[in-house]
């Protein structure tokens, strides 16, 4: 009823290597025809929803696939057809299970009669089954294309699937292949890829985060898995995207987000799990410095630049921002170093909590959030007095002291939370608005003796930050004022 799998894109350089190795190893050969359906107005992909009918050689099967909670597991419910010529689809099957039931229930509504085929598939698939310590792994190479009227999007990629046996053994497995393949991670489907297709896009929505449900009789180290969870699932569709090289602005600012979230998350609650790896932090802030220039590049072209236009500015110009890396975002997001972290993480979640302790996680949080809240309080009495990078450090405060706050978020009452998030929001997006500010102010600076005409932005700037700063001070002390919630 879950489907354990990873799947992976290959390089173009290294495929012609796996096949050969699944040639070697006498892999089984499947020849895949597979028909999606959906709505016109695509109600089951609103919902991450699939539904297929696929042709395995002589066989029709037909499958429900949809999002769970765990990052590495997806619902998914198969259908014998048996050897038809060309069968209709069959909601009728998915009235004896309840869950399948209650998905289509909630997508369609009564639109069940307008499921339509929207794009198909036909893949040659090479398979091979391994048994790893105690588990048995399904490996297989998909080539093919997805197909939609008279438009084609080719796929050669491969996908790792747990048939039987633990999610660690199955991540143990995928390691060595990361590295000598070059493979990176893929989470978008099949289904996903054809859904665009069909609407002749290049690249889905960028992902925001979702909502956080704690039970507040966890665990700490239950809770900071689920929340570590949640972050991948808010990063690693962003990331995706963006490693696929059709991406646009949003899905950066997102995969900041999520990296943030993310790092917060590890430096806040660490000490909940012994588990926890110090070295995900340092590199987690590599990767997040790796994006920061093209988000401080997107920063000014979407928000200061049309500022400018609009104050007279006589030139304004994108100021060249290099890669602090000199590697593109994409190729970051492709690369081994990265892929290895991410199955580091997706590990670490699956792990059994060791910690039994069931009391005491809302005791614990309430230490951490009242700590974050003094720090910022007390940077507050004296914000105008303090240095740039002690001014950056309370941004950061406020930013961590907000993702926690969401992570949590769940244990207290609605209301109270969101008063409270309400009062720290102003000064979070002041302090936002200084930062772009001082970031322009370098990076004109550093045109400026090419364009002497760049004077006009750095005088509007320095104007700017002034007002900004007298804001973030104002909107400083309102926090201060406010009433805690834990």
């Amino acid at each position: 009823m879950l489907e354990v799998e990873l799947k992976f894109q290959i390089p173009a350089s290294d495929q012609e290597k796996l096949y050969q190795l699944f040639l070697n190893k006498n892999a089984r050969l499947i020849s895949l025809y597979a028909k999606y359906y959906d709505t016109p107005e695509r109600h089951l992909a609103e919902k991450n929803i699939s539904l297929r009918q696929r042709l395995e050689d002589d066989h029709w099967i037909q499958t429900l696939k949809a999002p769970s909670d765990h990052s590495l597991q997806r619902f998914e419910l198969e259908s014998d057809l048996g050897k038809q010529k060309d069968p209709d689809l069959d909601l009728k099957i998915y009235q004896s299970d309840s869950k399948a039931k209650q998905l289509l229930q909630n997508a369609l509504g009564k639109q069940a009669k307008n499921l339509i085929v929207q794009y198909e598939t036909v893949v040659q698939r090479l398979v091979h089954v391994i048994h790893f310590n105690r588990s048995k792994i399904e490996v297989s190479l998909d080539r093919g294309e997805i197909r939609h009227n008279d438009q084609s999007v080719s796929i050669y990629e491969i996908e790792f699937e747990l048939k039987q046996g633990s999610i660690q053994d199955l991540i143990k497995f995928i390691h060595p292949w990361v590295q000598r393949y070059h493979l990176w991670l893929d989470v978008r489907s099949k289904a996903q890829r054809g859904d665009l297709l069909a609407q002749n896009l290049k690249n889905p929505a960028a992902q925001f985060a979702s909502p956080l449900q704690l039970n507040p009789q966890d665990s700490t180290d239950q809770a900071l898995k689920q929340i570590i969870n949640n972050t991948l699932q808010h990063l690693l569709p962003n990331a995706s995207t963006i490693a696929s090289g059709q991406y646009d602005s949003e899905h950066v600012h997102q995969t900041r987000v999520a990296i943030r979230r993310l790092r917060s998350a590890l430096r806040v609650f660490d000490d909940w799990s012994k588990d926890v790896n110090p070295d995900w932090q340092e590199q987690l802030t590599h990767l997040f410095r790796q994006l920061g220039s093209t988000r401080d590049r997107d920063a000014l072209s979407e928000g200061l630049l049309p500022q400018l236009e609009q104050a007279g500015a006589p030139f304004v110009e994108v100021p060249d921002t290099p890669e602090q890396s000199g590697i593109p975002i994409d190729e970051s997001l492709r690369s081994s170093d990265f892929v290895e972290l991410i199955l580091h993480l997706l590990r670490f979640v699956d792990q059994p909590s060791k910690e039994q302790k069931k009391s005491g996680l809302k005791k614990d949080i309430s230490k951490k959030l009242q700590k974050m809240h003094q720090q910022i309080c007390k940077d507050a009495d004296q914000f105008l007095q303090l240095d740039i990078p002690s001014r950056h450090r309370t941004r950061k405060r406020v930013k961590r002291l907000r993702y926690c706050v969401e992570f949590v978020a769940s244990l207290y009452p609605v209301q109270d939370v969101k008063h409270y998030l309400k009062d720290l929001k102003p000064a979070q997006e002041s302090l936002g608005q200084y930062n772009d500010l001082m970031v322009a102010e370098t990076l004109f600076q550093n045109m400026v003796k090419r364009k002497q005409k760049s004077w006009f932005a750095l005088g509007w700037i320095a104007s700017e930050k002034k007002y900004v700063l007298q804001q973030a001070q104002q909107h400083l002390d309102d926090y201060s004022k406010t009433d805690t919630f834990w």
